[in-house]
Formats: structure tokens, C-alpha cells, sequence
């Protein structure tokens, strides 16, 4: 297997050892002969669209873990970039590869769980990684029957790997899942399940795009009993094309629906009070400049556009 990881070899990954060894990692043992795994498998589901600048990474994150037992199922809505390029040259250790359009990453994410065959479940998008480690502490962890649900710690970096902020584990009770609109949350990155908790719930809300993961931890904290993991799991790439931060204004929205699905009334009203409020100061703002003496000068001259103007 040939490697060409451009985007590596110009600077580490964040958290990983430099420099970065080029040497091909082994397979995953089901790759190699079938045979079943000695231990618990994690099964990857990797949604993707258009990153072939990263997506590389993601994958170099887990082949390189200290955890054979994996499998990795990417499924590509219709990339026209060099995502299918990296793919293929990756292709020996990937499970199952996709490539078709969809109607979103929620149901990207649905899709490629179906195809999964492991114990353990988590996606990780095509633009964030796993540490060092990760795998092994995961699967110690759920070598005790009773964890259905684990949430670990993780970083937040810049697409250039500079540190921006840490983000703790956190039990996910409905309490700690209600603290998110105080910016306290967790990274879906550092989080894994049981494909029985998975079947249980029903998947992702396929309605959902930005928050599909918020309303699963609330479907999760329902049915199980949480637990959380006191090491760093992953890293999560905050930059201004990220979808988390391109289409920052559509959050309220999937926010306002996954209080109402939930029952959580008391959160919906004060989401709402909150939205009226930014509302009116907006109001207000724009009447103070329409008032204001160079808007109504250029009023006067026909120089300011009215509504009607195209």
C-alpha cells in the first residue's frame, strides 16, 4: 500500500507523536481472515462530503490506534473533490465504502450503522480524529457488561491544529444535557455506545442536521445509564466552513424542535422570550439608524432604497 498523505506530512496532527511514523499499520484481523474478533469490535461510521483535505486524517486516527479490532464505514454523499482518491488508497482497511448522494448526514449516519457489525458504535466526522489511545480505553471500559453509553473528554482545534478549547466528560443526565445552552457541552467525537442501545432507540432523527447527536443523547440519557470517561478521546476542528459554524442560524430552529419532541416546555418558552428579545433589539437598532441624520438626508434625495427597490 502506497501512502501519499500530503495534508500529514506538512505539520502532525494535534495530539499525536511527532514526527509521524509512514509505516503501514496492519489490518484489522477481520480484514486479514475473516475470523471473528478476540475482542470487542468498535464499528466507525464516517460521514462525509467534499473533505478530501481531511478525511485522510480521520482515518490515519484510528488504523494507527493500539486496537485491531475495528471497522471503518464511510459513507460519501457524492464527493467531487479528492475524497474518493484518499478512499481508495485507504480502501484495504475500510469495511464498507459508499459513495451516493443523500439527503443529509443524518441519514448518512443511519445508513452506515445498518451495514455495522460491532459491538461498540460511534461516528466521527470526516473533519475531526481520535487521540492516541482512544480505542483501548473505550473498549476496557465497556468490558463491563452494565456501560451502554460512555462520553469522554476532547480538544477543540483550529483547522491550522492550534489549541482553542477543552471541553470535560460529562455524565449525560437530563440535567447536564440542559446546561448545553450554557455552553457546556461535550463532543460528539469523544462518545460510543452499544449497538444494542443504538437498535433500542431507533438511530438518528433523520429530520435533524445539525443537532441529530444532541437529540440522541437525550434518547440515550432515557434509556440507560450514562457514564463518563476521564481521558481526552478525540478532536473536533472548529474553523468557519465547518457546518457547526457555517449554519450556526439554523440551530435555534432544530433547537426549539428537540425541546417540543422532548417535552421540555419550560426550555422551548425561554428559547422562544429569548429569540423575541433579540428580535426587538434588532428592531430598535434599525429604527435608530433609519432616524438617524445622514439616512434621512439621503431620504430626502431619493439616494436611500426603499423595500421595493431590487
Amino acid at each position: 500500500m502506497t501512502y501519499s498523505r500530503q495534508n500529514l506530512s506538512r505539520e502532525p496532527l494535534y495530539g499525536w507523536p511527532s514526527p509521524l511514523s509512514l509505516q503501514k499499520p496492519p489490518l484489522p484481523p477481520n480484514n486479514v481472515n475473516g475470523d471473528s474478533s478476540p475482542g470487542l469490535k468498535i464499528s466507525i461510521v464516517i460521514p462525509t462530503l467534499n473533505q478530501g483535505n481531511t478525511i485522510e486524517d480521520t482515518i490515519f486516527s484510528i488504523i494507527n490506534q493500539n486496537y485491531p479490532f475495528y471497522e471503518i464505514i464511510v459513507m460519501d454523499g457524492g464527493s467531487n473533490d479528492a475524497t474518493l482518491d484518499v478512499l481508495s488508497r485507504y480502501r484495504p482497511y475500510l469495511a464498507h465504502v459508499s459513495s451516493a448522494p443523500d439527503k443529509g448526514q443524518s441519514q448518512a449516519i443511519n445508513r452506515g450503522f445498518q451495514q455495522a457489525t460491532g459491538d461498540i458504535f460511534a461516528w466521527l466526522n470526516s473533519d475531526d480524529y481520535y487521540l492516541p489511545g482512544a480505542l483501548a480505553k473505550v473498549a476496557e471500559t465497556f468490558s463491563d457488561p452494565s456501560v451502554e453509553f460512555l462520553v469522554g473528554a476532547g480538544d477543540v482545534i483550529s483547522l491550522e491544529h492550534k489549541f482553542l478549547r477543552f471541553i470535560p466528560e460529562r455524565i449525560l443526565n437530563r440535567e447536564a444535557l440542559l446546561d448545553w445552552k450554557n455552553d457546556r457541552w461535550i463532543m460528539q467525537q469523544c462518545c460510543f455506545w452499544t449497538s444494542a442501545l443504538w437498535q433500542r432507540v431507533g438511530g438518528v432523527d433523520e429530520s435533524l442536521g445539525l443537532l441529530m447527536d444532541y437529540d440522541l443523547w437525550f434518547k440515550f440519557s432515557s434509556s440507560c445509564h450514562p457514564i463518563a470517561l476521564d481521558q481526552k478521546l478525540g478532536i473536533m476542528r472548529y474553523y468557519p466552513e465547518a457546518k457547526t459554524v457555517k449554519f450556526r442560524s439554523k440551530t435555534n430552529q432544530e433547537l426549539a424542535y428537540v425541546y417540543a419532541k422532548h417535552g421540555l416546555l419550560d426550555e422551548l418558552k425561554e428559547l422562544v422570550a429569548s429569540l423575541a428579545e433579540q428580535n426587538s433589539e434588532l428592531e430598535s437598532q434599525l429604527w435608530t439608524i433609519k432616524s438617524s441624520l445622514p439616512v434621512r438626508l439621503l431620504k430626502r434625495f431619493y439616494l436611500f432604497p426603499s423595500v421595493t427597490d431590487r
